[in-house]
């Protein structure tokens, strides 16, 4: 893939107070598609961005914390915000999406799952208490509401980080989209199996007594 000359890219030279994080981040992401997370340096990203390598630790202190802050842009285009209205609301399929789209983003680009697999800073807009909150609407306690996200986002870094590491591996009977949505829906499946065995628990203490 060719590229214009950096000058061209960046303009002038840029030195530390005129770049912000965000412009880093995009420009890190693009180069992670090029080079793989092992061949993004510091130095080759300062290079992308035409400024100096001791400009870059102004705004991040190692390539630790930057590939954090990639990872936190990657969840902030993937999540949708809550959706908290309407009588139609269906809890499995909004879940069923966050998880999709973890996983395509995670596929997006090269190495995407492993920047995912990172700690990442909190995303503004995007408050984990209020995803929470909807997924107690299908009947969850506030902590399997929470284990059930924390379980889906694994699921789907996890399957895509398969699919990037080792998309032939022997003994994998079915892989890609088709093996995702196999655990996926199984997942849900075993939600909606516990949710019902509560409810016809509740039904029958609940039924007046002859």
């Amino acid at each position: 893939m060719k590229h214009a000359p950096a000058s061209t890219r960046s303009g002038a030279s840029r030195e530390k107070g005129t770049l912000d994080r965000a412009t880093i981040v995009r420009t890190a992401l693009r180069l992670l598609d090029e080079v793989g997370i092992d061949g993004l340096s510091t130095r080759r990203l300062a290079a992308e961005l035409d400024i100096k390598s001791a400009s870059l630790y102004w705004h991040f202190k190692d390539k630790n914390e930057l590939l954090n802050e990639m990872s936190g842009a990657m969840f902030e285009k993937a999540l949708r915000p809550p959706n908290v209205d309407g009588p139609d609301f269906d809890w499995a399929e909004w879940l069923a999406e966050g998880a999709r789209a973890i996983r395509r983003t995670a596929l997006s680009c090269r190495d995407g799952a492993q920047v995912m697999a990172r700690p990442r800073p909190r995303t503004p807009g995007l408050s984990f208490e209020d995803n929470v909150k909807t997924a107690m609407r299908s009947g969850l306690t506030d902590m399997e509401a929470r284990l059930t996200m924390q379980t889906l986002r694994r699921f789907a870094i996890g399957s895509a980080l398969q699919e990037q590491a080792t998309p032939a591996a022997t003994g994998i009977v079915v892989a890609g989209k088709e093996g995702f949505e196999f655990g996926l829906q199984t997942f849900l499946d075993g939600l909606r199996a516990r949710l019902a065995e509560r409810q016809k628990v509740a039904r029958s203490l609940n039924r007046p007594r002859a």
